[in-house]
């Protein structure tokens, strides 16, 4: 993660909040707080938009936690996007594993290291976003992944922070 690249987008994104939205809510963000210091994060977001993954960072960014590394679909590797994406935290990877152990092997590996050195991690549980709206079902490999690397052995326990993005106007 480049904090130079994090402190620019976070002027870009708080201009772009307060000129598309008249606001945004949080909740739970306390209980957070209390575990990150003795806690490795999982944050586990729904995904019903491209704003989701960036809206959360800055939130976070905001109260003083740490960014997360982003599992990223390899599509939004764009030539210009891609660089941003992953000075802010992102990571590509390939939407299916199957018939290539060896990728599945070095980015398990990639993962784990992550999780060692106790960087928070964001991914998406159903693996890409809704066109409609709805959630899809789960995806289990980044889950299986995650719990493999827990019984493995981590220095801090995990903790899976379930994320609900709601654009809906009351």
């Amino acid at each position: 993660i480049s904090f130079p690249t994090v402190r620019v987008l976070e002027q870009l994104l708080r201009w772009f909040w307060n000129r598309i939205y008249r606001g945004v809510t949080v909740s739970g963000i306390e209980q957070v707080k209390a575990i990150a210091g003795t806690h490795t994060l999982v944050y586990v977001p729904s995904h019903r938009s491209h704003l989701d993954y960036l809206l959360l960072s800055y939130l976070l960014y905001q109260d003083g936690l740490t960014i997360p590394h982003i599992a990223a679909g390899r599509n939004l590797n764009l030539p210009v996007v891609g660089g941003i994406l992953r000075r802010s935290g992102a990571f590509f990877m390939r939407r299916s594993f199957r018939g290539d152990p060896l990728y599945s092997a070095v980015f398990s590996e990639y993962l784990y290291q992550v999780y060692r050195r106790g960087h928070s991690v964001e991914f998406f549980p159903e693996g890409g976003r809704s066109r409609t709206g709805r959630l899809l079902p789960a995806r289990l490999g980044l889950i299986k992944m995650t719990l493999e690397h827990h019984a493995r052995g981590l220095p801090r326990p995990l903790a899976f922070v379930p994320v609900y993005f709601g654009y809906e106007k009351l």
